[in-house]
């Protein structure tokens, strides 16, 4: 689901949809508590509530669609909110795991871009860097 190329991560759909899901119910749920309420303290305070799960499952959409990897025309390209590095192949010198997350190190040993080790799809990303001869660490 989403995905940006043949060799690309990808978003899980149900976790997708559960938090779609939760989304749209809470902000019905907040719009219909200030709305039927009538100016209860009660009501308000619910509405409050769910308007924060509101917020929060769109925040976290957000996150799920902006984070992704693929491989394109010889590039390793990430997102990652509103940051995209764009890393020739060849540039790309090692690459470390800590902590479920993938440094990607340029040949003088900088870094380039990291990658999140828990997407859908992150084995054929490093698959793929590794028949183009990427060293792992």
């Amino acid at each position: 689901m989403f995905r940006h190329g043949d060799v690309s991560t990808e978003v899980d759909r149900k976790p997708f949809l559960f938090t779609l899901i939760a989304a749209a119910v809470s902000s019905s749920a907040a719009v219909l508590l200030f709305v039927l309420g009538k100016g209860e303290a009660l009501a308000i305070f619910a509405g409050i509530m769910v308007s924060i799960v509101a917020v929060v499952s769109l925040l976290i959409l957000f996150v799920m669609l902006t984070d992704y990897a693929y491989i394109e025309q010889g590039e390793l390209r990430t997102r990652y909110l509103f940051k995209m590095t764009r890393v020739p192949l060849s540039e790309i010198g090692r690459i470390t795991c800590v902590e479920k997350v993938y440094y990607v190190f340029g040949r003088k040993d900088e870094r380039l871009c990291t990658i999140n080790g828990l997407l859908t799809g992150i084995d054929r990303i490093l698959i793929e860097l590794e028949k183009n001869s990427v060293r792992f660490e």
